[in-house]
């Protein structure tokens, strides 16, 4: 049931070379804010790429494609590459992966690591298949303390390169790390706006950083393939003051993948915060999580300002010109 691909010289990506540092994808066509240079520089400069041994564990069901398990080990190895200052694991991380025709076999091979007992994730990816047909592309790193593991549920139609969607998920295995298994206490405008931005950084390293920018759009403009039927660009000051309050509970009020709000919204405030704090200053703040306090408390100690004023001073006036220098 769970197999393994044999181990070959090929299959490790090569590191790749530091190059200089573009301004954060910017090019003559387009005008780029001095925040997303600063975010991208402070990325590079301290997520430098280190060869990485054996990190996961990978199960792939009878279905599975050759090709994308192939796709996933490399892109898995490349991604964690960029974090061997910070990840440190005591123990390989699981990773499943199957086709629309697979949520049983995924359940059963759950079942030795216990993450069955977590019936409302299965019963979400059944929604999803039905729901997605052969444009099924699920992956997560559920939220529960006991510790995670990562399921990729794809339809077997796709084509084997998925963009950013592997080093973004890889960026929540980070996570999982970093706050002891307590993703769940993060709002989630920072657990997928993090995430975006990282994925993005390390996919525009290895594509061209001009990339970044198209990832960054596509980002804000997720919340338009949502349910919600609102209209971010309409919001003034009070709104998104509000909206952005309502990102900071967990999948909740929202802001999940039904209504995309967490995934452009959370990518600008977590750019701001890489501009104005750097790589290990979010890093401090990841790992508040797994301490017992208010993390509202933490985000003050770490970044020296009360959070709602840090909204209405610093994150709501570059929601506000970003949304209105990118285009729909």
């Amino acid at each position: 049931m769970v197999t393994k691909l044999p181990k070959a010289a090929s299959s490790s990506p090569a590191i790749p070379t530091p190059q200089p540092t573009p301004p954060a994808g910017n090019d003559t066509k387009q005008n780029v804010a001095p925040e997303q240079i600063r975010a991208y520089e402070n990325m590079k400069k301290s997520m430098v790429p280190t060869t990485v041994g054996e990190l996961f564990r990978f199960h792939y069901s009878p279905n599975s494609a050759q090709s994308f398990k192939e796709y996933l080990e490399l892109e898995l190895k490349y991604s964690m590459s960029y974090w061997t200052s910070v990840y440190n694991p005591s123990k390989l991380f699981n990773i499943f992966y199957g086709t629309e025709k697979d949520l049983v076999w995924l359940i059963e091979a759950w079942k030795p690591y216990g993450f069955d007992k977590n019936t409302g994730f299965a019963n979400d990816l059944r929604g999803r298949i039905e729901r997605e047909g052969n444009r099924l592309n699920a992956g997560a790193v559920p939220l529960q303390e006991s510790g995670s593991h990562l399921t990729i549920l794809r339809h077997s139609s796709l084509p084997t390169e998925s963009g950013s969607f592997i080093s973004h998920e890889n960026v929540h295995i980070v996570q999982q790390q970093l706050t002891n298994s307590r993703t769940s206490r993060m709002p989630c405008w920072l657990r997928e706006g993090s995430a975006n931005l990282f994925a993005n950084f390390i996919t525009a390293e290895k594509y061209g950083a001009n990339s970044y920018n198209l990832s960054k759009r596509n980002d804000m403009n997720n919340y338009l393939m949502g349910v919600s039927g609102v209209e971010l660009r309409n919001f003034g000051e009070t709104e998104w003051f509000a909206h952005i309050k309502s990102l900071e509970g967990n999948v909740s009020n929202g802001c999940d993948y039904l209504y995309r709000f967490a995934y452009g919204t959370g990518l600008l405030l977590s750019e701001l915060l890489m501009a104005d704090g750097g790589f290990e200053k979010m890093m401090a703040f990841w790992r508040a999580f797994s301490l017992d306090s208010d993390w509202r408390i933490s985000f003050k100690e770490i970044y020296g300002s009360d959070l709602d004023l840090w909204y209405r001073e610093r994150a709501i006036p570059y929601v506000l010109q970003e949304y209105a220098r990118t285009p729909r």
